[in-house]
């Protein structure tokens, strides 16, 4: 059996699709324990099946992001469906030795046992060398792993304890991963001469020098007409260039000196200009453990019991990008996960079957950054005013950060607890079935942030005012001068609490024997979220603020009538409606049709959103960003504010407050299906199918702000720049920004998929399927990365979906060489039927188009309007070119800047414009010899991306203007992709 390495990040699936596993006992470890106490040791999720997921109130919009291997999705889809297959042969031999079990108090032999030992070997020295490696010139990719375990399954048997009596019967696997293999990462840091103030070789993104200005010779320019917009004619304020665009040594800022001392040398020259010279190709290392087992007992002939458990735990250690503790990457995570099923079926009569079941399941997490919990890194740096822990976190795009990654000393804690049961009943033509059952969820989590400060520098210190294309982000961080800081001081975890009900009645009715059809009607409750010690705030929006007299202060729980939520409990129907018919009657042709309401469940995610006041997130903001610093480093950062525990309705002024919907709507998505499904000659299935998708009050990203400004600020022009100016405007003034988490149910989408499967049965040694996807998908769904062009209206984020693949073509095969025993070749014996017989090749391919391309322009002077300004559509100009190619995927003189102080009029994403599409082959080549009757020994070699085939990296896609282009917007630097090998052993008994 195969499983997702650690690595993969969220949860990672197994083969056996047996229900939860490991003891009951271990799934049901308290939550509830006191806030000292309650983290327990954690490690890597390893295992879940097929058919498990977390509770449904624990899913939705915001879930993690994957990360794909160096071996493809589709690869992993290959060793699924063969390790599915193998478990599928395994229960089947259990069944039948159910069915010949010899009676009570006879012993089973050894044959009834059945398993494999296995062990996969992967080494760079076999492998491709990975073209993303070769095109930046990497001295090596390493790549160490080895795949190991074993099954047993059959029936339970304890000499002189239990026989059993062919009543029970177990199964049990163990599966371990080693890995060491390198992660890839191309991007731009300062040169050696910049990191000492010499900017004389800076240019912009049209290889054009850029000058660096001295923001302490700021001045009014007397000659400003305000009247006028201003330009380089027309400047409101003066400043000098740094003489030879070099800052003297003497100006640089102490505590930005000690942290670039933690940058690396470049590396590389991929460009281009000076940007992409560092390219780390450092090890990630996996070392998971995971153990399955599952035991069903016989009671008589009408009773059945299941236990299903699982437990695995792992370090994932993520790759680094610095190999310091100023590593940007993500640190290390130790994660476990364990669950537990019990279930029983009671055959009431031959027309009534009672199922219950009781399940537990649990996962934990740790992000630590090696000893920031022991070493005061911010001390070390000479920055005062932010907490230990972690190394403090200073970003300066395009170049890549210095400090821990934003979350890097998070724990949590998930858990849930569930119980169910189903009673069904046959009556004539009828199947009726009613079910109930009660979900109990927990989360557990300590996530500051930014544990140890974050500061922004966005270059506007270091140009010319209201010019844009001069100044330099990194040159304001030498000097010290952060537009932006903010930190996070978190006392305690949070315990968050909810709950869901559902309630179920359906029937399954078989009008004709051609025609079935199925009703289910669901009444679903979902309690929201609440904190087990009250420590939850909200903003009510109506509420008078005491320090301005305007609406919108904060509020806590537990302080009105002992409430320790804001949203009331909800109750929603969710009715399906599904059928199937043979039109002519004679069992080769089905159609079938179906549709169904599901409604989401309220958010339980692994943050401390809607605890201000309970944590406090100090934020400092420049009071003009192109005049003065909100914070300088060496004078660290400022403790102008109340330290938790701070109850008072201003508690969140002056932050980015957190706001919860109060009413508690929640989504809902509506599903519907059309299928016709043809048998046809020669073992052949054809599927035709169409699949759509509705959702209304979609839970969006955190990149929605409900305190924009609105666009009829532009006319303001500079005059935004001014902090004060640019919050009177806003609804809200006393906030910088009021955001939603992930929990505002304001987005919707549509989908539309069509599919045409072809498969062809095993026979004549050789099984086929073929699956062609053509599909769209369209949504206005906010995302942290994507945020819209301006909050206060989201009808133009209406657009394809950023993740939407129109056409997907997947293949799948097994042909067994008809060579060897009962086979039309070489049949005979000796040893030329040994060597040439059993071998089998198996493999998948994958095909699909590209992303929509998200064009944006290089520079966003809106002061603050724009969250994440569109280009402008150039009227006229075809966006296409005839033969895209990597110099040039798509036509960028389509597309212009839009003038400062003004929205583009571009979409989100383009309606037509497309990334790489890309492909991957994945080979497995298989060698079965048997050992004894009872015994096979298998050789395996796989080819993950076996003709090693590289695919196109994305375009650039930072459209600039007439004055100040991108010479690089739409060409494509680099590929990647690499073949990997892996040989495998396998002894089945």
């Amino acid at each position: 059996m195969q499983f997702y390495r650690a690595g993969h990040y969220s949860v990672v699936r197994s083969v056996l699709n047996c229900g939860v596993w490991f003891s009951f006992f271990c799934g049901l470890l308290p939550l509830w324990a006191k806030p000292e106490t309650s983290y327990l040791p954690s490690v890597s999720i390893l295992l879940c099946t097929l058919s498990e997921d977390p509770p449904k109130q624990n899913r939705g919009a915001g879930a993690g992001e994957h990360q794909a291997d160096t071996e493809s999705e589709a690869s992993s889809e290959s060793v699924l469906e063969e390790a599915l297959q193998e478990y599928r042969i395994e229960i089947g031999r259990v069944a039948s030795a159910q069915q010949q079990a010899p009676g009570k108090g006879v012993q089973p032999k050894s044959r009834d046992y059945h398993g494999n030992l296995y062990e996969y070997f992967r080494n760079d020295v076999l492998d491709a060398w990975p073209h993303e490696v070769r095109q930046a010139n990497g001295l090596k990719s390493v790549l160490r792993r080895n795949q190991f375990g074993f099954n047993l399954t059959g029936p339970l048997r304890i000499p002189r304890i239990y026989e059993g009596g062919g009543k029970t019967f177990f199964s049990v696997t163990y599966e371990g991963t080693r890995e060491k293999i390198s992660r890839s990462n191309l991007g731009t840091i300062p040169t050696v001469p910049e990191r000492y103030g010499d900017f004389s070789d800076l240019v912009d993104n049209a290889g054009e020098p850029v000058t660096v200005y001295d923001p302490t010779t700021t001045r009014p320019n007397p000659k400003f007409d305000p009247t006028q917009a201003v330009s380089l004619s027309n400047l409101q304020y003066l400043r000098d260039p740094f003489s030879g665009n070099v800052i003297p040594r003497e100006r640089l800022d102490p505590v930005a000196l000690n942290a670039i001392a933690y940058y690396p040398s470049p590396n590389t020259n991929v460009g281009p200009f000076l940007r992409n010279n560092f390219f780390a190709n450092s090890v990630e290392t996996n070392t998971p453990n995971g153990v399955v087992w599952r035991m069903d007992h016989s009671i008589g002939t009408r009773h059945k019991i299941s236990w299903n458990g699982r437990y695995s735990s792992g370090l994932d250690g993520a790759a680094p990008i610095f190999d310091n503790p100023a590593n940007p990457g993500s640190p290390p995570r130790h994660v476990s996960s364990r669950s537990s099923e019990i279930s029983e079926t009671f055959n009431l009569s031959p027309a009534v079957v009672n199922h219950f079941h009781i399940s537990a399941w649990y996962s934990a997490l740790k992000n630590q950054v090696g000893s920031g919990e022991a070493i005061d890194y911010a001390r070390e740096l000479g920055l005062s005013g932010v907490q230990a822990g972690a190394f403090p976190r200073f970003e300066f795009s395009p170049y890549i950060s210095i400090g821990s990654q934003p979350g890097s000393l998070i724990r949590y804690q998930n858990a849930a607890y569930s119980a169910s049961d189903g009673l069904s009943v046959r009556r004539k033509k009828h199947n009726l079935h009613f079910d109930f059952s009660a979900t109990w969820s927990q989360v557990n989590t300590l996530r500051p942030r930014s544990p140890a400060g974050r500061f922004l520098f966005d270059g506007n210190l270091t140009s010319l005012p209201g010019i844009n294309n001069t100044g330099n982000p990194f040159t304001q961080f030498l000097l010290g001068l952060s537009n932006r800081a903010d930190q996070s001081i978190t006392l305690n975890p949070s315990y968050f609490r909810s709950n869901q009900f559902q309630l179920t009645f359906g029937d399954q009715y078989q009008m004709t024997p051609n025609l079935n059809w199925s009703f289910g009607l669901g009444m679903q409750i979902d309690d929201p979220r609440r904190e087990k010690f009250d420590h939850q705030s909200n903003l009510d929006l109506n509420l008078i603020n005491p320090q301005n007299q305007r609406p919108g202060a904060l509020i806590f729980a537990g302080q009105n009538g002992g409430l320790q939520t804001f949203s009331p409990p909800q109750m929603n129907w969710e009715p399906a409606i599904s059928w199937a018919l043979n039109p002519w009657g004679d069992r080769k042709t089905v159609l079938r049709g179906g549709y169904a309401i599901f409604f989401q469940g309220f958010p339980l995610y692994p943050t401390d959103f809607g605890t201000l006041g309970f944590n406090a997130y100090p934020l400092i903001v420049s009071a003009n960003g192109q005049l003065v610093p909100a914070a300088v480093l060496q004078n660290g950062f400022p403790q102008d504010f109340v330290l938790p525990p701070d109850l008072r309705p201003t508690a969140a002024n002056g932050t980015r407050a957190h706001y919860m919907d109060p009413i508690g709507t929640l989504p809902y998505e509506q599903t519907w299906r059309l299928e016709i499904e043809r048998d046809l000659p020669a073992e052949f299935v054809v599927r035709v199918g169409y699949y759509g998708e509705k959702g209304t009050h979609r839970f969006t990203g955190n990149g929605l702000d409900l305190n924009a400004l609105s666009p009829d600020a532009l006319a303001y022009r500079d005059r935004l720049n001014d902090l004060d100016f640019n919050s009177s405007l806003r609804p809200y003034p006393q906030y910088r920004e009021i955001v939603t988490g992930y929990g505002y149910p304001i987005g919707s989408n549509t989908a539309h998929r069509g599919n045409l499967r072809a498969e062809k049965r095993f026979s004549h040694g050789l099984s086929l399927t073929a699956l062609y996807t053509l599909s769209k998908s369209i949504d206005d769904i906010v995302e942290d990365w994507i945020r819209p062009q301006n909050s206060t209206n989201l009808k133009p984020e209406k657009s394809i979906t950023p993740y939407d693949i129109t056409h997907h073509l997947s293949l799948n095969y097994l042909y067994e060489f008809p060579l060897g025993p009962g086979k039309a070749l070489l049949n005979q014996g000796g040893w030329v039927e040994s060597v040439l017989g059993g071998w089998s090749l198996s493999g998948v391919a994958t095909f699909h188009s590209g992303t929509p391309v998200v064009l944006r322009p290089l520079f966003n002077n809106t002061g603050g309007v724009a969250e994440d300004l569109r280009v402008n559509v150039v009227s006229g100009a075809d966006p296409h070119v005839a033969n895209p190619t990597p110099d040039q995927w798509f036509n960028p003189s389509a597309f212009d800047q839009p003038p400062d102080f003004t929205l583009g009029n571009g979409p989100r994403t383009h309606p037509s414009l497309r990334n790489p599409g890309a492909q991957n082959i994945d080979m497995s080549l298989t060698k079965r010899m048997p050992v004894s009757e009872d015994w096979t020994l298998e050789l395996i070699v796989e080819g993950f991306n076996a003709f090693n085939h590289g695919n196109w990296n994305m375009p650039d896609p930072l459209i600039g203007s007439i004055e100040n282009p991108n010479l690089n917007a739409g060409r494509i630097v680099g590929s990647t992709g690499g073949r990997v090998i892996q040989l495998g052993l396998r002894l089945s008994f």
